[in-house]
């Protein structure tokens, strides 16, 4: 069977007590496990996110057998310099990078090697840049997400994408890059491989217990429970979840709001400090209980318990363009769900009718939507057994990636791999990934500066003027 080398993003959620688990981490165990299955030989090393590079590093193995080697840092350079010892020691059929940032060290890794790289870019990177361009205020840091974008769009054989409509931004991107010529007409670039429902969260059964996590803090064992999961990103509306959650709060009194998670460090620090900030002003003390990133064991305990999982999005490109671990594994774990519409995992909930989905932006359906959920114990009940059936058959992993485990039968580079002219597009996006299009740039810029000076505008005209005479 052929073997592959595989950068991923850790903590996996396997390790026991990891808390700053993204679904970024999720994604790894997503796409190892069924290559395990089929036979493969993965040898795997891990990322760790930003905010979690305190965390064990070496060599590492969860609790079903997956040998790994976690690198200490996030930084690009000691990432780059380890995969470039162990591409110099061993021997592989195949490479995979799992999440963006994962495939663009291993598309530099791989630089001069006919290696065929697929690229599972989890999220479409130029969108999550914007989103933080809004953030911050600036475009400034648009260059550096296309670079990571353009590393891998000119290196890697084929792609998967976290939606079908990612993946239709995926072809322009390539088309963009020089990608789609005459080689590839037919070549398949892209595959949609949607969030899987964990095995943590698939096997989970319903509990009435209230969570360890969750005692002293004054709330009843048998009170409803609303759930949001995961990281404040900055495509969540924090205006509208604060809106929504006083109202539903003030709608069924005895329902509490538990959020796990919080900041999405080095990305943005910025949302959950709002919602923290608009929480404790406009929401009922008692009843809303922030727990920041806590031990997995925490989190599945509370997809146990918890009446409602919540997910509420701004409408913005990335909305559009993305997907939401949380409510893919809420479902899977037998949750009502309440969401924003938006996203594809939005509109795929309301087709089957699984769960509530509303306009973004309003308060008071979401409000409204939430406390149906929580008070029609009937209609909740058949919904989220709708989810949870339609979601553990169409999330299961092995479901998600046939055309990943095919490629893996017999890893190929794509058709316009093969030595021959330049494409003058491929080029020119070699000049962009290398940083030198900025440099090219400012030298025009500086140019046109200097032209401007009057000094030099003098000394031409004066040239112009004396030189007619010669």
């Amino acid at each position: 069977m052929p073997r592959f080398l595989i950068l991923g993003t850790g903590p996996l959620i396997d390790e026991a007590g990891a808390r700053q688990v993204s679904g970024q981490c999720l994604r790894t165990v997503h796409f190892v496990r069924p290559m395990r299955a089929a036979g493969h030989e993965v040898r795997l090393l891990t990322v760790p996110i930003p905010g979690a590079e305190d965390a064990r590093a070496g060599r590492l193995e969860t609790a079903d057998g997956i040998v790994y080697e976690a690198l200490a840092s996030h930084g690009q350079d000691a990432a780059l310099a380890r995969l470039r010892e162990v591409l110099a020691a061993e021997a592989f059929d195949g490479a995979v990078g799992i999440n963006a940032y994962p495939a663009y060290l291993l598309a530099r890794a791989l630089a001069g090697r006919g290696l065929p790289l697929w690229a599972d870019l989890n999220g479409w990177t130029m969108a999550e840049g914007q989103t933080r361009a809004a953030l911050v205020g600036h475009d400034g840091d648009m260059p550096h997400f296309w670079r990571l974008e353009a590393e891998v769009l000119l290196r890697a054989d084929r792609f998967s994408t976290v939606s079908e409509r990612q993946g239709d931004a995926l072809y322009g991107e390539l088309a963009m890059v020089g990608r789609l010529n005459r080689h590839t007409f037919d070549h398949p670039f892209a595959a949609p491989v949607p969030n899987a429902v964990h095995a943590l969260y698939a096997g989970l059964e319903r509990s009435a217990d209230l969570p360890a996590c969750l005692a002293g803090r004054g709330i009843a064992a048998d009170a409803p429970l609303i759930l949001w999961s995961g990281g404040f990103n900055t495509w969540t509306d924090a205006g509208l979840l604060t809106e929504a959650l006083a109202r539903v709060l003030e709608t069924v009194p005895e329902s509490h709001f538990v959020a796990t998670g919080g900041a999405v460090t080095g990305h943005d620090d910025t949302t959950y400090r709002r919602f923290r900030e608009m929480a404790a002003e406009r929401l009922p003390a008692g009843r809303v209980h922030l727990l920041g990133w806590v031990p997995i064991e925490d989190v599945v305990a509370l997809h146990a318990r918890a009446d409602v999982g919540l997910n509420v999005d701004a409408p913005n490109t990335e909305t559009r363009f993305g997907a939401r671990n949380r409510l893919t594994n809420m479902m899977g774990a037998g949750m009502a769900v309440v969401t924003t519409a938006g996203t594809e995992i939005a509109a795929w909930i309301a087709e089957r009718d699984a769960g509530w989905v509303v306009a973004p932006r309003d308060a008071e359906a979401l409000g409204g939507a939430m406390a149906e959920a929580l008070t029609g114990r009937d209609l909740a009940r058949a919904r989220a057994q709708r989810g949870q059936r339609a979601a553990r058959e169409a999330f299961a992993p092995e479901a998600t990636l046939t055309p990943f485990l095919s490629w893996c039968e017999k890893p190929e580079c794509a058709p316009d791999r093969a030595e021959g002219p330049a494409n003058p597009l491929a080029e020119w996006t070699r000049l962009q990934a290398d940083g030198a299009v900025e440099g090219l740039l400012l030298d025009r810029a500086s140019l046109r500066n200097l032209r401007a000076k009057w000094p030099l505008r003098l000394w031409r005209a004066a040239k112009g003027k004396f030189g007619r005479r010669s």
